[in-house]
């Protein structure tokens, strides 16, 4: 089974994922890719963080996707 990245950038960080995870093709890290990133804005809202978040995955040979958003709170 291949190994997959899952390294999380914000504003202003960028956390590596050295260790990986096994998965099946590169449909299954897409998946994560989305729960990953719906997780970083779910983490971030109580701390109110705002712009952009991504998700880079890579496999072993380098970056393969990025799921990314940006978040924006506006009162009306």
């Amino acid at each position: 089974m291949p190994k997959y990245f899952f390294d999380h950038h914000s504003n202003t960080s960028i956390e590596i994922d050295d260790d990986g995870i096994d998965l099946p093709d590169v449909d299954a890290a897409r998946r994560l890719a989305l729960e990953a990133l719906g997780q970083s804005v779910l983490d971030g809202a109580p701390r109110s963080l705002m712009g952009r978040l991504a998700i880079e995955v890579r496999d072993p040979h380098g970056p393969i996707l990025r799921s990314s958003a940006t978040v924006v709170l506006e009162e009306l």
